[in-house]
């Protein structure tokens, strides 16, 4: 006689006879509390907003002015010769090329100052004084004066190419040269005699040999 033995499965016995506890036994309930406050959102707010405020300085520090002459587009006409502005800021500060830095804050001194003393009307003052800031502007600063002084040299003579460092003041010696050693003309005179002698050897022996 067969004898059925019936195992239950693992699912149905974990399943069907004890329920799932939903917690366990020793199971602390804690309770957390969100706590908003506007303070913390307020400190954000007042360091994102700093942190603006300090972008917004070194930015303005590096920012071009507005009478830069800086842009690739100028760049490439002093490569081709073609003149950047019409302006002649030497002219208007009443300076020569190759001046110091220090002449063209005086000169634009003198020039606001002699502006200043003129009985003008305060619309053309402002055009003039302007114009005067445009040109201190330019001369002043070494990298918008040594595309300009490039520009002007390249344009004056567009058939010889100029480097920009060639007319650029900061890189010119501004003191005469030292003076030139004499030359040694030792050894230019011995090699003069040498040849003569031999020179004149060679005439004898031809005259000799020739009788």
């Amino acid at each position: 006689m067969a004898t059925t033995v019936g195992f239950p499965s693992p699912a149905a016995r974990f399943l069907g006879r004890r329920p799932i506890p939903t917690s366990l036994p020793g199971a602390k309930h804690l309770a957390v509390r969100v706590r908003c406050s506007a303070e913390p959102a307020a400190d954000a707010a007042a360091a994102a907003t700093a942190e603006e405020e300090e972008d917004a300085a070194a930015v303005g520090t590096t920012k071009r002015s507005s009478f830069s002459l800086i842009s690739t587009e100028n760049v490439q006409k002093a490569l081709r010769g073609v003149a950047i502005t019409n302006a002649d800021h030497y002219g208007r500060l009443g300076l020569a090329k190759g001046c110091s830095y220090d002449q063209v804050k005086d000169a634009y001194e003198k020039k606001c100052e002699e502006l200043s003393n003129q009985e003008l009307d305060g619309d053309k003052v402002s055009t003039m004084l302007e114009l005067l800031k445009e040109s201190y502007e330019i001369l002043s600063s070494e990298d918008e004066r040594r595309l300009y002084d490039w520009s002007l040299a390249r344009s004056e003579n567009p058939d010889r190419y100029i480097w920009p460092f060639e007319v650029d003041i900061t890189q010119t010696p501004t003191e005469s040269p030292p003076p030139e050693e004499p030359e040694d003309e030792g050894p230019t005179r011995l090699v003069g005699y040498f040849f003569l002698a031999w020179f004149i050897l060679s005439v004898v022996l031809s005259v000799t040999l020739n009788r």
